[in-house]
């Protein structure tokens, strides 16, 4: 198997083709056209037959299942095809095979651009299904179109919010802070109380950097077309790097890869005493800290404007129908079941999943559920708020995969030496003006 960068490399060269046939035009962010083929979807479920769906999570097995049982004459497979980008590298190279498709798959938001540029992914507009618009959060819908299309429907989401450790903020005799300022101050009282770090910052996560700008109103990607802006420059950006480069040369942040078994048990033993993540996270810290139970709490995320606070997105994926299915009636028919209906997203949320459908995030049942692991926490209300202040405006890059496969060589250093954080910004945004040019973009 090619590495990641060579495939990845290959996928954005896809994207000059695009540029330079179909792909390109004064309209190519126009709204696409619906077409009702709600009688052929219909049809192929009731014909039947077999599917393939690729996903890393364990979060989705008994709303499958659940499907199935509706549809004893459909039958999915699910196929891990490893993680994030080591799935887009197996999706790029069973495409360029033209074996071993996959019907469906999930795409995580910041992958979508790419992937529906190079033409991997079929169009729901083509199939009726935008018409499923207002069922989704605006947040997780915009992060599925691209260029006037939308390329599947979107599943979770993960705007921002703070998981603390109760007995660190009760021993340092604070509250969850509000504001970013109060989140400094807070470190201060932590580090003096017992030792511990706030936070953890890990060097190679370029998501989370991006989320922490976008929340502090920074938006370095600016694409229209085939013309691409880069700017790392701007108050939103300045502000999130001159505050993490002095959070961590005074040692109250720790720089750290994350998801490794030393940081959990950072979390766990609580020398690191939050995590800012994203809203997903609820399911992985209590299945992963299992004698954690009532350790946690879960609050907003601290904003920059009290009177004005906006959200960002840190994560988050929906599912495609991929070009090249063998049966895309079927596949659709599958997607818009799986993404709407109640024993489907009863069973996602049961497993974890933080959902992008209004409908849950409006049930009452939902938000008043008290969760035992986070203390009997009305955790989801806290979930649901952040989901609702998320700012708009965002864009990724038609890159954004490559872009993120390369962060860690320019901000990475300085988040783990550590040092002035804007000056690996601005390395990187060279370097991503750099490649977009030669993939034959116009960059500025």
């Amino acid at each position: 198997m090619r590495s990641p960068r060579t495939t990845l490399t290959a996928a954005a060269a896809g994207c000059v083709l695009l540029l330079a046939g179909c792909g390109s035009g004064d309209d190519a962010d126009a709204p696409a056209e619906s077409v009702d083929r709600s009688a052929d979807i219909e049809a192929a479920l009731e014909e039947g037959g077999d599917l393939v769906l690729w996903t890393w999570s364990t979060k989705f097995d008994r709303a499958v299942e659940a499907f199935e049982a509706e549809h004893p004459q459909v039958d999915v497979e699910i196929v891990n095809a490893g993680q994030s980008a080591d799935q887009y590298t197996a999706l790029q190279n069973a495409i360029s095979a033209g074996e071993n498709i996959p019907d469906l798959a999930m795409i995580e938001y910041f992958a979508l651009p790419q992937l529906a540029l190079s033409e991997q992914l079929e169009s729901v507009n083509d199939w009726g299904l935008d018409t499923l618009e207002e069922e989704f959060t605006a947040s997780s819908w915009s992060q599925m179109s691209y260029g006037g299309g939308t390329y599947g429907l979107p599943n979770n989401t993960g705007p921002l919010i703070l998981v603390y450790n109760q007995e660190v903020f009760d021993s340092a005799g604070i509250e969850p802070p509000t504001t970013w300022e109060e989140y400094a101050e807070a470190a201060e009282r932590i580090k003096e109380d017992s030792g511990a770090h706030i936070t953890s910052i890990d060097p190679g996560d370029a998501g989370g950097v991006n989320s922490r700008i976008w929340q502090a109103g920074g938006r370095p990607y600016q694409v229209d077309g085939e013309s691409v802006a880069i700017d790392f420059s701007d108050e939103g950006t300045l502000r999130v790097s001159e505050y993490w480069s002095d959070m961590l040369a005074d040692d109250l942040v720790v720089s750290q890869p994350g998801w490794t078994d030393e940081w959990w048990r950072g979390l766990g033993d609580g020398t690191l005493a939050t995590w800012i993540t994203g809203a997903w996270a609820l399911g992985n810290i209590s299945g992963t800290l299992t004698d954690n139970v009532g350790d946690f709490r879960i609050a907003p995320i601290p904003v920059w404007d009290a009177d004005a606070p906006e959200n960002a997105e840190n994560g988050g994926s929906g599912f495609s129908v991929i070009r090249g299915s063998e049966n895309p009636a079927l596949a659709m028919g599958f997607l818009e079941w799986f993404s709407t209906h109640e024993s489907s997203l009863e069973a996602q949320v049961a497993d974890g999943n933080f959902p992008a459908q209004n409908t849950t995030l409006q049930d009452p049942a939902y938000l008043d559920e008290e969760l035992d692991y986070f203390g009997g926490q009305q955790a989801h209300r806290v979930l649901a708020e952040a989901s609702d202040q998320v700012a708009e405006g965002w864009e990724y890059l038609p890159y954004q995969v490559y872009a993120n496969s390369v962060f860690g060589d320019s901000v990475g250093p300085r988040i783990a030496a550590p040092g002035p954080v804007q000056e690996g910004l601005e390395e990187w945004g060279a370097d991503l003006r750099s490649y977009g040019e030669r993939q034959g973009f116009d960059v500025d």
